[in-house]
């Protein structure tokens, strides 16, 4: 349980802050910017890493009110019942985007991600209440983080492994 995912204070999954050093003149100390998609990653996985992103920050922080984050997921589950049965089926349809991954995605994380998003409808079938813990949830956004994290770690032992190969080849 050491390496819970946290969203919210903790890591930002799609925003990085920009250096000190690449920061424009109108840019404030602290400005952030997008996360660039791992270079080493294939470019099917990209491709996949880049649209399960998209879709999470869709359907969990794409509004921003009062500085509480939010996203479609959230005003969808407002209507009782049906809006709840709308927010899974939008996450179901986020995971099996993340299983079109090369080599597919290993049936543990698949279990995972599909627990996240049954607990974010179990517990926004809760009036209101359940609703603003969906919210600060974000059971998308972890579905992501789950699969970022899984593609980075799979794939960069593979590329550190080139690398040290190549540096290894003396020149011809």
């Amino acid at each position: 349980m050491a390496e819970r995912l946290t969203v919210g204070k903790g890591e930002d999954p799609y925003n990085e802050p920009i250096p000190d050093s690449e920061l424009k003149f109108y840019q404030r100390k602290g400005a952030k910017r997008k996360r660039p998609i791992p270079k080493f990653l294939s470019k099917h996985d990209q491709k996949v890493l880049k649209q399960v992103r998209n879709k999470a920050y869709c359907l969990d922080l794409v509004f921003n009110l009062c500085g509480f984050r939010f996203g479609w997921s959230a005003i969808v589950q407002l209507i009782p019942v049906i809006g709840d049965v709308i927010s899974l089926m939008l996450g179901l349809r986020l995971i099996r985007a993340a299983q079109k991954i090369e080599g597919g995605l290993p049936q543990v994380l698949v279990s995972q991600m599909t627990m996240n998003s049954i607990f974010d409808f179990a517990i926004g079938l809760i009036p209101f209440v359940g609703d603003i813990i969906s919210i600060a949830y974000k059971a998308n956004s972890r579905n992501f983080m789950i699969l970022e994290k899984h593609l980075t770690k799979g794939h960069r032992k593979e590329f550190e492994k080139l690398v040290s190969l190549q540096e290894e080849e003396p020149p011809v």
